[in-house]
């Protein structure tokens, strides 16, 4: 084998090698415009889901309990999810305390309607410092556990809507968190049980790749002032490609750069070893 001839070989594997990377980013930017063009229709649909929630009250609570925790099984790590369907992740830790050197990093939404300003923290608590001494906490909910609150008008105590959560899970195309086990609800009692039903949350995540701050939050509906819906509109709950991807398409670059190499460096040897021509020694008489 010639010395063109294994430049012409090394500059071929390159080249599989480039296209191969190249194909891999088409798709992870083919799979991010499904995911923000879907936004739409997932939006109607959990419009839809959430009327059902409302016709079918809180007595379902402990069954789709049962479905978040199946869900949430697919988690990689704390505030972050993995698609099945997509194989995209979305890291929320940007918007919540892991990635705030753990300081608090509270959200303020405005309820319009109820005329109540709700505070909340994203996979983390919504308050800055302790409330555990005193009464201040309606129903003497632990303060280090609170993902969201508000403050009751009438008694001027804070009024919890859910514990936070560390698990996001998958809906439709959109990322939903929930709070539960926050303060008691207003003369809302289970029907099987009799006890008394406590107030929780649902976060619903909306990408948003033109945004310039981290996000923002918005207060969508609430149900019987028991269970609040928020909104949150962030870059950072957009998807990208899984991790394990590119760790795949690196290792085959990598495994075809050394057979370039191996066919470099031996295959020249090899080929004039086998086609090396037996020397003739002449004797003269």
């Amino acid at each position: 084998m010639s010395r063109i001839q294994q430049k012409l070989a090394i500059t071929f594997v390159l080249l599989i090698g480039l296209v191969l990377l190249v194909k891999s980013q088409t798709y992870r930017h083919e799979i991010n415009k499904m995911s923000s063009d879907g936004s739409g229709s997932a939006s109607s649909n959990n419009e839809k889901s959430n009327e059902g929630s409302s016709e079918a009250g809180h007595d379902n609570a402990p069954k789709d309990n049962n479905n978040n925790h199946k869900k949430a099984e697919q988690t990689i790590e704390s505030c972050t999810v993995f698609n099945p369907h997509l194989h995209t992740f979305v890291d929320l830790r940007g918007l919540s305390s892991i990635e705030n050197d753990g300081k608090p990093l509270p959200w303020s939404a405005r309820g319009y309607d109820k005329k109540l300003n709700f505070t909340l923290g994203i996979c983390s608590t919504a308050f800055k410092k302790s409330h555990d001494k005193g009464d201040e906490i309606k129903d003497s909910v632990n303060s280090s556990s609170i993902g969201g609150y508000y403050i009751d008008p009438a008694s001027g105590k804070y009024v919890s809507i859910g514990e936070y959560s560390t698990t996001p899970v998958v809906r439709g195309k959109k990322i939903s968190l929930s709070y539960t086990n926050g303060s008691y609800c207003d003369n809302l009692q289970n029907s099987k049980t009799g006890e008394k039903l406590r107030k929780s949350t649902t976060l619903l995540f909306t990408c948003d790749r033109d945004m310039l701050s981290r996000g923002t939050i918005s207060f969508v509906d609430s149900i019987d002032d028991c269970h609040y819906i928020f909104e949150i509109k962030s870059p950072h709950a957009c998807p990208t490609a899984a991790k394990s991807d590119d760790l795949a398409v690196i290792w085959i670059f990598l495994l075809i750069l050394v057979a370039a190499l191996t066919v470099f460096f031996l295959g020249g040897s090899v080929y004039r070893l086998f086609t090396r021509k037996p020397q003739i020694t002449s004797v003269s008489f």
